[in-house]
């Protein structure tokens, strides 16, 4: 099995080496590696033209990480796709399982694996929580599936049109409640075979902005399908309220853990609620 990994890239300079090279040590090697630079410019390119093992594709301007995750899925020239974020890290064994268990489980059209949280001081978390067959109320819920623990077959992302390069937060979440209403099928692998970087890489506050921004853009777009799945609508506001507060600092976060603990409370459903991914 052939895969093809997609790397968008945006003034990475300090993480990608090492996330490059998490692939170069993969037990199953990457048919390819595609590293969509998100905005050419002359340090960008004179970087990325030192590394002899990948293939660029240079956007001559910033478009967002849908933008270039398309653009590397477009150019790929294998059956399945596999995204690794420039500051992420698999395990030297993620893609040997990965392809084991799509070809023992030939019914799936795409796997995910577990996910460890880092920093700077080492392992924070460990999310192995995650449905074994995902279904379109989970992907309404929360956002199961990271990109850079993904595997998926490429024809599965043409037929649902790729990322929604519209949306600058929650498009991984986005992409995979289309492919579940689609139809495909995507499993998961119980062990934590990534490690996700997890550093403020820049405004805190605006990242919680742009988490409810997200948010307000997935009920806009997919409203009906909340209205068909009753309570997903209370866990998803529930949820991204609490995530969107823990990156916030002051007046804001206060006021999205107020919200968010006010909806668990008069919400029997919510009591239950997991979280959140990472």
């Amino acid at each position: 099995m052939q895969v093809s990994v997609v790397i968008p890239f945006f003034r990475d300079y300090e993480y990608f080496p090492e996330a490059l090279e998490s692939v170069r040590r993969q037990s199953h090697p990457a048919a390819e590696i595609i590293v969509v630079n998100d905005g050419k410019d002359a340090k960008s390119q004179a970087y990325l033209d030192q590394f002899d093992d990948i293939i660029v594709i240079h956007l001559p301007q910033n478009l967002g990480s849908a933008a270039a995750r398309n653009a590397g899925i477009s150019a790929a020239v294998h059956t399945w796709i596999a995204f690794l974020d420039a500051d992420d890290v698999w395990l030297e064994n993620k893609l040997a399982m990965q392809v084991k268990f799509l070809t023992d489980n030939p019914q799936f059209d795409g796997c995910h694996v577990g996910v460890c949280t880092f920093n700077q001081q080492g392992i924070q978390n460990t999310y192995l929580n995650k449905p074994g067959n995902l279904q379109i109320e989970d992907m309404l819920i929360d956002t199961h599936i990271l990109p850079s623990a993904f595997v998926i077959r490429r024809q599965a992302l043409l037929d649902i049109n790729l990322f929604d390069v519209k949306f600058r937060c929650k498009q991984d979440q986005e992409l995979t409640l289309r492919l579940a209403v689609a139809g495909y099928q995507v499993g998961f692998i119980n062990q934590c075979l990534i490690k996700l970087r997890r550093m403020d890489h820049g405004n805190t506050t605006s990242n919680g902005h742009k988490i409810i921004a997200g948010a307000w853009q997935m009920l806009r777009k997919h409203r009906q399908l909340y209205r068909q799945y009753p309570g997903t609508l209370s866990c998803f506001i529930y949820l991204s309220l609490m995530t969107a507060g823990g990156k916030m600092r002051g007046l804001e976060r206060k006021s999205c853990f107020v919200l968010g603990k006010t909806m668990k409370w008069f919400i029997p459903s919510l009591r239950k609620t997991a979280n959140g991914s990472p």
